[in-house]
């Protein structure tokens, strides 16, 4: 982004909450939820001092799915989806 000239500005909006657990695994799993909120977050041209529109298609919240596992403690990130095909 720096080469591009581009900055974010503003806040990435969640509400995160988790919709699987399960403690009783050998490696503990959990499925998280996930509404991203776009609202009060732009893309900004530092060189033509003007924000970047996102594109028509991009809803400004949608769900976005994670799932991660319990390592030594600590949970992991294991996968992503951030497609957000569902509005929330």
């Amino acid at each position: 982004m720096q080469e591009a000239g581009t900055v974010v500005r503003g806040e990435l909006g969640h509400d995160a909450e988790v919709t699987e657990l399960d403690m009783d695994a050998q490696t503990p799993t959990a499925a998280l939820s996930d509404c991203v909120d776009l609202a009060r977050y732009e893309t900004y041209d530092s060189k033509a001092r003007k924000v970047i529109p996102l594109p028509t298609e991009q809803p400004l919240r949608y769900v976005m799915t994670a799932s991660a596992q319990r390592w030594d403690g600590r949970w992991m990130v294991t996968g992503l989806d951030t497609r957000g095909g569902q509005t929330c």
